[in-house]
């Protein structure tokens, strides 16, 4: 029967070497593995945890040796931290010597801080004296069974990089993974976590760019095109009030001429591509009152009012009742109602402000736009 452990992992050290021996528990207890590994095989757990690492769990009171024998009973594997100062440690010795004889050499993990391995010179050896002895390097081959230790100084590799690929092979020597494998697939991870933090960045800049460009305030410019026909005759299109309704805003301009274009200020953002209420008015002009949709730039046609100068009408007085009126308004003839009432449309194009009468043989100017008392007195 497979035996049950509380720790997948004793961390053996020296106490100079503690700050080492810590950050590499946390960095492997911290470690996610690709889910899609999990994902292929259910006996793989997401996360590595817990490991023992006796400077932070020993209990006052307890005696040493026999706490660490204790916690080595029950921990799967036993990483030891390797550096010059850990080569000499009695405890370090003695805790390999303990787990060798608890039927588990093939699960020690040697990791290396500092020195290096089988230099057999007490100045550079990282490797404890039990280490060495229970995996020898000899100088044949055949007969070499010295074991490989992980470096987290790995040569030519920057420092945060060897560390973390120092982490995954202790990761992948633990649960028997390929590390190659292992590490393609936390690459892959990674680039898309990368990603993802790319994309959430751009999607944050560009919603407080959003919310900036929605709190500042726009400018509206209103220019206005004539749509009736071009007469010159007649008096030009000045002093054009505009005026735009937002909500319960107003803002309102004057245009001097067609010429010229309204500028509406310190308009929300949030208007723009919304309808508005609108409103155009001018002198001698159709007054425009519709809903648009607000743009920046905008063009609002304007059309002559056609009766102002277009609807001629007046009344004859002097005509003797039973005489024959031959009525000549500009270039239209138009026939006289019974009590002497003249009425005619001009078109645009033809409107004049001042109108030559010609009744028979009598000739009288009626001038623009007519009152509703017009009349032409006949001598």
């Amino acid at each position: 029967m497979s035996q049950t452990y509380k720790y997948f992992a004793f961390i053996s050290f020296q106490n100079s070497d503690a700050r080492e021996a810590v950050r590499l528990q946390h960095a492997i207890e911290r470690y996610r593995l690709p889910a899609v590994l999990c994902k292929q095989d259910s006996s793989i757990p997401r996360r590595i945890k817990p490991l023992y690492c006796y400077i932070n769990d020993m209990h006052a009171g307890e005696e040493l040796m026999q706490e660490l024998k204790s916690r080595m009973e029950q921990s799967r594997y036993l990483i030891v931290v390797c550096s010059p100062r850990a080569a000499k440690s009695a405890y370090i010795n003695s805790g390999i010597d303990y787990f060798v004889s608890l039927g588990r050499r093939d699960s020690i993990i040697p990791v290396i801080v500092d020195g290096v391995p089988y230099s057999n010179d007490p100045a550079t050896e990282c490797f404890p004296e039990a280490l060495r002895r229970h995996f020898p390097k000899h100088a044949d081959p055949l007969q070499d069974h010295s074991i490989l230790g992980i470096n987290i100084h790995e040569q030519g590799v920057s420092r945060r990089k060897a560390y973390s690929r120092a982490m995954l092979m202790v990761v992948a020597r633990m649960l028997q993974l390929d590390f190659d494998g292992l590490l393609l697939r936390d690459r892959q991870r990674r680039r898309k976590r990368a990603v993802l933090a790319a994309c959430l960045s751009v999607l944050v800049l560009l919603t407080l760019a959003f919310t900036w460009y929605s709190s500042q305030a726009v400018d509206v410019k209103i220019a206005v095109e004539e749509t009736t026909p071009q007469n010159a005759t007649l008096p030009p299109c000045e002093n054009i009030a505009i005026r735009l309704t937002l909500d319960n805003e107003q803002k309102t301009d004057t245009l001097a001429t067609l010429n010229d274009a309204a500028l509406l200020t310190n308009i929300p953002p949030r208007y723009i591509g919304r309808e508005a209420h609108v409103e155009l008015s001018a002198k001698g002009y159709m007054p425009l009152d519709t809903t648009m949709v607000l743009q920046r730039q905008m063009t609002l046609p304007i059309r002559r009012d056609a009766d102002i100068y277009g609807h001629v009408h007046f009344r004859l007085l002097g005509l003797a009742h039973s005489e024959r009126a031959h009525v000549r308004v500009g270039n239209y003839m138009v026939l006289p109602a019974a009590d002497g009432l003249v009425e005619t449309d001009i078109p645009i194009a033809e409107q004049r402000t001042a109108y030559p009468v010609t009744v028979n043989n009598y000739t009288d100017t009626l001038y623009m736009p007519c009152g509703e008392d017009a009349v032409i007195v006949l001598f």
